[in-house]
């Protein structure tokens, strides 16, 4: 299962120009290589990752906002695997179960994010004849990927990594990534915002406005409908310097 899941997250790498040895910004690609895409970020149970719903002209991922980056990140290439393969048209998906099609999901996650090959680059590259918390916390790094993701893969599907390794690697990871001058980012939620919607929600919703579908106050009904109360209230607005 493990080669076949690999195959097909290189198969989505190649469909979408991207070179299978690359990093990637799952939260952007997700948006940009996939039809009408929003993504939904909210508080959840802390054992339920995320969801997904698929309709006939609108695809939505839903990601717990309370899970970190790395966790979200995973997520999002989760659901994808849902969206593109699955039949279901709604899927919510936990963060443990022995569901096929969610270990399956789970195993093109990790591929996409961190294809198997360019493990095998990424090695080369950096010399690593074991892997140890250095390499492995760089490795995460550079990929964006979980480090609870990369240590079940490094243990339980490359065998690269003792059962011993992974108990003791899995603590402490803010402060061990810190003080190997990382910042939090990867192991906090993404943006540290409880309630967020991007992606083709907000587009669809200004080109109404534009195209006088909408009036300004439905416009920003639908806004803050999606948390976006900064777009309404000009939160983020540029400071001139």
């Amino acid at each position: 299962m493990y080669l076949e899941m690999n195959e097909l997250a290189c198969a989505c790498r190649r469909q979408w120009k991207i070179d299978v040895n690359e990093s990637i910004d799952i939260f952007s690609l997700a948006i940009n290589k996939i039809k009408n895409m929003t993504i939904v970020f909210k508080v959840m149970d802390d054992d339920i990752s995320g969801a997904c719903l698929k309709l006939e002209n609108e695809n939505i991922i839903f990601v717990n906002s309370r899970h970190s980056k790395g966790r979200q990140a995973f997520t999002i290439a989760h659901e994808l695997y849902h969206l593109k393969y699955d039949d279901n048209k709604f899927n919510i998906c936990g963060i443990e179960s022995d569901d096929e099609i969610e270990k399956k999901a789970d195993l093109f996650a990790s591929c996409l994010l961190m294809p198997h090959g360019a493990i095998e680059t990424y090695k080369l590259n950096n010399d690593i004849q074991s892997w140890d918390l250095d390499s492995i916390i760089d490795a995460e790094q550079y990929f964006q990927i979980s480090h609870q993701a990369l240590l079940l893969r490094l243990r339980f599907f490359l065998n690269e990594i003792t059962y011993e390794q992974y108990m003791a690697f899995k603590e402490d990871i803010i402060r061990n990534a810190s003080i190997r001058g990382y910042d939090s980012s990867l192991y906090t939620p993404y943006l540290n915002m409880e309630y967020l919607t991007i992606g083709n929600y907000i587009k669809l919703t200004e080109k109404a406005f534009e195209e006088d579908l909408i009036s300004q106050g439905k416009k920003e009904e639908l806004l803050l409908d999606a948390f976006r109360e900064d777009i309404v209230y000009n939160l983020n607005e540029d400071e001139s310097f």
